[in-house]
């Protein structure tokens, strides 16, 4: 999913990856919140800061990240992160669990808010009650606080990009509240 221009998403699927649909979209979620109940929830939260950090990693990468990246090593949240880090073992143990593919994972699930076919889909996939545990794949390279926090930071501006894009079409402008005597319809030199 990119955003390519406000108020407007595109979802395509990679031209090289498997395509997708709703079904799958569904099922993927479905198979996702069934594999809860056997994980421990340190397991989950491990899963998913380790999928931030390797996300981090990517992102810096980039001119912006490895920017980002320059900047929060260098201050005081860097040293106090690292320190967090390796004190209570954190960079350990997120470099222990498989990183889950977080924002694959975000924009699949918004692509299904988008689904005209959600309801069929809902009907015809099974969704299962509990999944049996399989092992992912490892880490390759240690987590660190800043690939965490740059994860975190690209994470979140996709969310708020996505957020910005499903809600540009009703979207009040600042500053405008809506009459309740208003027409639904309303027309004047002023509309464009």
């Amino acid at each position: 999913m990119s955003a390519t221009k406000p108020g407007r998403v595109l979802l395509i699927d990679q031209a090289d990856g498997p395509g997708r649909t709703t079904a799958t979209l569904v099922a993927s979620l479905a198979a996702r919140l069934a594999a809860l109940h056997m994980v421990s929830g340190a397991d989950a939260v491990g899963a998913l800061t380790s999928g931030f950090a390797a996300l981090g990693r990517e992102v810096s990468r980039t001119a912006e990240g490895a920017r980002l990246r320059k900047a929060i090593e260098a201050g005081r949240a860097g040293a106090n992160g690292n320190e967090l880090w390796s004190k209570l073992r954190i960079g350990e143990w997120v470099t222990s669990m498989p990183p889950a593919p977080a924002l694959d994972h975000l924009r699949n699930d918004l692509a299904l808010l988008l689904a005209d076919d959600l309801e069929s889909a809902l009907e015809m996939t099974p969704i299962p009650c509990r999944m049996s545990g399989a092992e992912g794949a490892q880490n390759t390279e240690p987590a660190t606080f800043a690939d965490c926090a740059l994860g975190l930071w690209a994470f979140s501006r996709e969310l708020a990009r996505a957020v910005e894009s499903l809600a540009t079409p009703t979207l009040t402008p600042p500053g405008v509240a809506p009459s309740e005597e208003s027409d639904p319809e309303p027309s004047g030199p002023l509309l464009r």
